[in-house]
Order: structure tokens, then sequence, then C-alpha cells
């Protein structure tokens, strides 16, 4: 991404872009050849090689055709990690720049061109969680839901308040608590009447005290093959387990990483627990974020 300034071309009318949406997926990858073979043997993946200034080693993943993820081959400093990043769409990334910074946030990179086409910039939220913000040149559809894909995205965090206020302003959120706010404080972001994104505090219950505020990116799998199996073959092509499955009301989750050790999530949705009956005010079921 170079941060020199140029133009963007009006994007066409889509009427699926909507500001604050999920816009774009990449992980990434110090041994791009090993990400690429463990995501084909895990999710089936094939690829379209990225090529053009300023766009490096990169790869687009296209199962089916349609464009579910990016991978980024990367030079990481010593004492960093690689990882899965998010991308939000922006109607106008600059003045979103502008925003972010205002309301307590820092801009790490850009706004610069991104290959897509469009502009974006990676930024990092006052909690200390690293996102991207994409104005996008022309319609691109992220393919959602389907096995191998993108199913959710959530922002685990220690200050769950503070995150919420950031993004409803940068961003026009509408925040709902679906936890009871303290045992579990679990708020969903939606706007324009679309659920797009969960946000988890964290507590020392199940997160280390050192851990960062991260966003976490859930991929759909096959229900035949269920996320067990899925969690064994992570194993096998060499990648690890963080969280062992364990069911929820979203579904089966389980938390790996990649061989590079970049950290995701899966999940199969259909099985799901049934909700509690008694729930305390307030909280409400979550519906399907990306259904396309």
């Amino acid at each position: 991404m170079r941060n020199h300034r140029v133009s963007v071309p009006p994007r066409p009318p889509d009427p699926s872009f909507l500001p604050g949406s999920v816009w774009w997926i990449e992980v990434s990858s110090t041994d791009l050849a090993r990400s690429r073979n463990f995501y084909t043997r895990l999710f089936g993946w094939t690829y379209q090689s990225d090529r053009g200034p300023g766009r490096g080693r990169h790869l687009t993943a296209r199962p089916a055709g349609r464009p579910v993820a990016g991978l980024a081959g990367v030079a990481v400093p010593e004492g960093q990690s690689v990882a899965w990043r998010l991308y939000l769409a922006s109607a106008n990334i600059e003045h979103t720049a502008q925003i972010v910074t205002r309301c307590g946030g820092r801009v790490l990179q850009g706004p610069g061109d991104a290959p897509g086409p469009g502009r974006a910039l990676i930024g990092q939220d006052p909690t200390g969680a690293v996102v991207g913000f994409w104005q996008p040149a022309a319609p691109r559809r992220l393919r959602t839901t389907a096995p191998g894909s993108l199913a959710w995205a959530e922002l685990n965090t220690w200050d769950g308040p503070r995150a919420d206020a950031f993004f409803a302003t940068v961003l026009g959120y509408h925040q709902q608590q679906i936890g009871d706010g303290a045992l579990v404080d679990y708020t969903v972001w939606s706007r324009g009447g679309r659920t797009m994104l969960g946000r988890l505090q964290m507590n020392e219950d199940w997160a280390f005290p050192d851990d960062d505020a991260h966003w976490m990116l859930y991929f759909a799998v096959d229900p035949r093959t269920g996320t067990d199996a899925t969690v064994e073959r992570v194993l096998q092509l060499g990648g690890q387990v963080d969280f062992d499955p364990y069911d929820s009301e979203l579904g089966r989750i389980a938390r790996v990483a990649d061989p590079c050790g970049a950290a995701f999530a899966l999940i199969d949705p259909t099985q799901r627990l049934d909700p509690p009956i008694d729930l305390p005010p307030g909280p409400s079921r979550v519906d399907d974020p990306y259904d396309d």
C-alpha cells in the first residue's frame, strides 16, 4: 500500500455496498507457498496471482470463481507475528482517517493505493486492535457463509464499551448487547438493518492477561465434515489448535492457527446450542451476518 495521494474513480452503483460492512479479508504469510498449500488442502481454495506495482507477492483465493480472501507474502520483523486482517468498507477513506484519529485511534499505514482497486488504510482502535478500512473503486462481492469462506468476524477486546463507542462514531453502527453484560459481554453491530460484526469483551477466565485486542475471523466448515474433523485436518497440515471445539448458540467452534501462526476460527453453524429460556432483559438472537 503506497502512501501518495491519487484520485479514486467514482465507484459504480452497487446496492450491496454499505459503509461498515466487511469488504475484504487477507492473511499475511512468511512462507506463501506453505500457506497456499495449507488453505488449499483445508478449504479447497484455488488462486489467482495478483501482479502490479506495490502488490508484492499476493494471491486471491477464488473457489467457484468468487473471491473469498487474499494471501500476502510478507517479511515480518522479529517479535511480530503474521495475522488475518479484516477490512471494513469506507465511503471516503480520507474522512475515515480523520475520524479514526479524532476518536482516539491511530492510523498505522495509509491512506494509499490498494490492490482491488481502491484506497485503503490500516488503523488501530483505542483498545489496541488493528483493522483495515477500504474505499473501493469498483464492486467486488466477497463470497461468504459457504464452506471455506467467512462466516463471522468478531472483535476481542479488554474494553468493550470503549470499542463500541469508537466504532459507532467511525462507522455509525447500532450496537446491541446479547450477553448478560457481565459474565458474557457481547454486542452485535449492525447498520441499515444488516447485522455485520460482533464484539466480545475478553476476561481472564479464558484469555491470558497479556493477550492484545484483536479481530477473530470465523470460517464456515462443511457440515458433512464438521468442526472436529476439520480441526484434526489443521493439525495434519502443520497448524495448531488454540481452543478445542466447543458448542455455542452460533455453532460448534474451534480456534486454530495456520502453519505460519495466523490465528482464525472454525465454525459449523448447523450445530447450534438452543438458547437459554430465561434470557435476561435485552439480549436477542443474532441473525446470520453475511447471508448471500
